[in-house]
């Protein structure tokens, strides 16, 4: 005969077999109420869970588990529940008794190494897993689980076997093939990738899974077009998952379009408001856009515990404070500092220490340049010269290359280095191994906090003597850091918190050489008959400060014109936002031009005759865009500002013999732009006169900055013992 708790129970069920899930949890906690039964507590656990509502589910569990004391369905529910709430903790100090009670079976064995995955005993994990199988040696979950451990430890080799075996068991499963394509990815062996995923149908190359494995693959391999298409359709099927939107944004900014990734990024906020990683991006983007009172709200609003940061969250943090002057010094130190004292936790330091070197006397000195830009980029063209002038009689030179993108400068680099360590496809401790294994003197570090510059692995110390050149415009703070290359005009003006960040090493004659080796027009000039004003440097330059000085610029000079040019103007959008701007500062549409984004290094150089003078963004000025307008016979105009980001363009003027358009002040600038500007436009006869008077420039001597480096090196590591 049924009671009525017999009744209420078969209520309760169906209406959880019905998706009637307040209704079913009334009834449940009804039951529970008036005669606690394991089953009851078992579901209503269930159902807590399965809504995502974990901290709750988290104290019923404890209530209950002290209730029905040791049974093994229960905590198994119970673990899962704490695991997913990220309390691993509690559910260990539960499971272990019955593990050691012999009470474990393939449920509770597995649970057992989920807890131990998310407390990071991984190898513990994985040996309970194979315990699992002696009994089921074709169970797929536990072959996903070994596969997902081993991923984790970074063994890659081994999850690619794991997840190969779920296939092998089902060959339709595919997540596990989602999984194979993007360990094939990280261990970049692109063409078992490319392979696996043709051998899929159109509908399953269309499956969220493989369709966001594959686009990850053609990131990695620089397919950005094609991989910002599957992104789009990820989004579709699947808007609710951030990371989708995440992603897609991350492919458009690869492209260099920046208000496109902005807008997706606030509608994955819409999904998933406090998702990290977007915020992060967001973040990016809004220092992209040159919108640095935002990044200061955002930045303020996302503070977060250096000693749980993620790297690439701090490297963010650094690079747009560093970049914007806006950002408290002190702050960035101490950021960057505990940063690095959380590196060195994890792992032994010095291991340059485990080497046995011959003395100096009997060899070369043993050079490594660490960068992810040895191509063309900023970096790889300014060192070019210099390995092209370094004395391979004296020195021993390596690349450690971290970067994705090869290109014909790439092929110049290598073709002037002794060696060449690609380091993309391993960990940073596999990295600091390999690179302290080769027994070099000095690494050169060419990146700071830019993205996947491997900074982490100086941490590790795998060379007696480490600097900073060329590639950050600023400290980085660190102690692991021995010197900062630079000259006496770059570290003029600098903070005392930046002045006191690392031994200062300023070379004579400037710190940077641009020598084109013969690659470059003529100097001419195309443009009409108005005087014309310029600026190429990338868009994130143009801050509000910026703006309004080239504003006041144009009105003190109301015949003349101003042409922009950025990479991000690949963009109709961005070329909007950046129009729109100038507009509510006062300049006339019809005085501004914005050029369009031309592929090849010659047709961008050729732009330069469509200007007469360029003007110096403040306060990150411009490097690379200083040098190339001089040898385009174009002067520049800069204002010698605050710390490095404030001097690039003084440093390369002083050098390059043309110190008369430094300014020191803002009507100093404006006064320079007006005196060039009553000289109207620019003759082709004057500008073949500049590249010839840089010519004859501290900065267009390679032999001499490669042989102010090479004292430099070996003057430190002598003395080193």
């Amino acid at each position: 005969m049924s009671t009525d708790l017999d009744v209420i129970r078969e209520k309760a069920l169906e209406a959880h077999a019905r998706q009637e899930l307040l209704v079913a949890e009334q009834h449940y906690r009804t039951l529970l109420k008036k005669d606690p039964y394991i089953d009851d507590a078992i579901n209503l656990g269930a159902l807590l869970r399965a809504q995502g509502r974990l901290q709750e589910g988290s104290l019923y569990y404890q209530k209950w588990i002290s209730h029905f004391k040791e049974d093994a369905r229960l905590i198994v529910n119970a673990c899962n529940c704490w695991n997913d709430n990220n309390e691993p903790h509690i559910s260990i100090k539960h499971i272990e008794p019955l593990i050691k009670g012999k009470q474990a079976g393939i449920q509770l064995g597995i649970c057992y190494a989920d807890t131990l995955n998310r407390l990071n005993r991984l190898e513990e994990c994985i040996n309970v897993l194979h315990q699992c199988l002696k009994n089921q040696p074709d169970n797929k979950a536990i072959w996903i689980r070994i596969g997902l451990a081993h991923a984790k430890k970074n063994n890659l080799d081994e999850s690619l076997q794991a997840f190969e075996k779920v296939n092998q068991i089902d060959p339709n499963d595919l997540e596990a093939t989602s999984n194979r394509i993007t360990i094939l990815k990280d261990k970049g062996d692109f063409d078992k990738a490319n392979s696996l995923v043709s051998e899929l149908s159109d509908s399953q190359r269309h499956q969220v899974d493989i369709a966001q494995a594959n686009a990850g693959l053609l990131m990695k391999q620089n397919k950005l077009v094609e991989a910002t298409k599957i992104y789009q359709h990820i989004c579709k099927v699947k808007p609710q998952n951030a990371n989708f939107w995440l992603n897609w944004a991350a492919a458009l900014r690869g492209l260099r379009w920046t208000v496109a990734p902005y807008r997706i990024l606030q509608r994955a906020l819409c999904y998933d408001p406090y998702n990290e990683n977007v915020q992060e991006a967001l973040l990016q983007i809004l220092g992209e856009m040159a919108r640095y009172d935002a990044v200061e709200r955002c930045n303020t609003a996302l503070q977060m515990d250096t000693r749980s940061m993620k790297s690439n969250y701090l490297f963010n943090r650094q690079f747009l404070g560093i970049g914007t002057g806006q950002n408290n010094k002190q702050y960035l130190a101490e950021q960057a500092r505990l940063w690095e004292k959380k590196q060195q936790s994890t792992f032994t330091n010095n291991l340059w220490q485990d080497t046995i070197q011959q003395p100096l006397n009997q060899r070369k000195l043993r050079i490594g340049y660490l960068s992810a830009d040895f191509a063309n980029h900023p970096v790889g063209r300014f060192l070019l010269p210099i390995l092209t002038n370094h004395d391979h009689d004296l020195v021993e030179i390596w690349g450690l290359s971290c970067g994705s993108h090869d290109d014909w400068i790439t092929d110049h680099i290598r073709k002037r280095l002794d060696h060449w360590v690609d380091l993309r496809f391993k960990s940073i401790p596999e990295c600091a191994r390999i690179v302290a294994d080769i027994g070099l003197d000095i690494i050169i570090e060419l990146g700071g906090f830019s993205a996947d510059s491997h900074l982490e692995l100086l941490c590790y110390r795998p060379a007696p003597i480490q600097l900073s050149y060329l590639g950050y415009p600023g400290p980085t703070y660190l102690k692991c850091i021995d010197g900062w290359i630079g000259d006496t005009v770059l570290f003029e003006q600098l903070e005392p918190i930046d002045r006191a960040a690392h031994p200062l090493i300023e070379i004579d004659g400037g710190y940077m050489v641009f020598d084109t080796g013969g690659e470059l027009p003529m100097p001419r000039r195309t443009a009409k008959n108005k005087f014309r004003f310029g600026s190429f440097n990338h868009a994130r330059k143009l801050t509000q400060s910026t703006i309004e000085l080239f504003c006041e610029v144009m009105r003190v000079n109301p015949e003349s014109e101003l042409a922009l040019k950025s990479i991000s103007f690949c963009e109709p959008d961005e070329k909007l936002r950046i129009r729109q701007r100038f507009e509510k500062a006062g300049l006339p549409s019809d005085r501004l031009l914005l050029l369009d984004w031309v592929e090849g290094g010659l047709n961008h150089l050729q732009l330069y005759s469509e200007i007469d003078v360029a003007l110096d963004p403040i306060p990150y000025g411009g490097a690379t865009t200083t040098a190339e307008a001089l040898w385009m016979g174009v002067p520049v105009i800069a204002l010698a500002g605050e710390g490095m980001v404030g001097r690039l363009a003084a440093s390369l003027l002083t050098h390059g013999n043309q110190h008369q358009w430094v300014a020191q002040n803002k009507n100093e600038y404006i006064q320079i732009a007006s005196d060039l500007a009553r000289q109207g436009p620019r003759s082709e006869e004057k500008r073949y006169k500049l590249r010839l008077e840089l010519q004859r420039s501290p900065l267009a001597d390679g032999k001499r900055l490669s042989k102010e480096l090479e004292k430099l090196y070996l003057k430190l590591r002598s003395q080193i013992s």
